[in-house]
């Protein structure tokens, strides 16, 4: 059951995202630079502010972190803790408690059958889950 939630959870969090991007940017070059100039606002809804390599995004009072890394082909990037707290702050899943280690076996099962990838630098695995 958690499984078929969270990967519920997982396509809304890019879709999430995408939307901010779309409206920040369509170009994934303009959005790039934009997000190195204006960094924090409000666009579309979105409350914004990017940190580092990392974007905090507030819509509707869902809270939405993610990092933005273009380094390979994944360009998002998230934590466990990233994922947890859009879920927490997201009513549609009616889940008020998610315990740390629940979802990140459920993680691991979305990373073993290849719907998300661990990120990988310097011949490191990171706890970092990419999509």
């Amino acid at each position: 059951m958690i499984n078929q939630i969270i990967r519920k959870v997982l396509n809304d969090y890019v879709a999430f995202i995408n939307d901010f991007k779309h409206q920040f940017s369509p170009n994934i070059e303009e959005f790039e630079q934009k997000s190195s100039r204006n960094r924090s606002g409000q666009i579309g809804g979105f409350n914004y502010q990017f940190h580092g390599a990392g974007c905090r995004l507030e819509k509707d009072g869902i809270v939405c972190e993610f990092d933005f890394m273009p380094t390979n082909e994944y360009p998002i990037k998230f934590c466990l803790w990233k994922m947890r707290e859009f879920i927490l702050t997201n009513k549609a899943y009616g889940l008020v408690k998610l315990e740390e280690p629940e979802l990140h076996e459920v993680l691991h099962t979305l990373v073993e059958d290849g719907t998300l990838v661990k990120l990988v630098l310097g011949g490191v695995v990171w706890e970092v889950y990419q999509v």
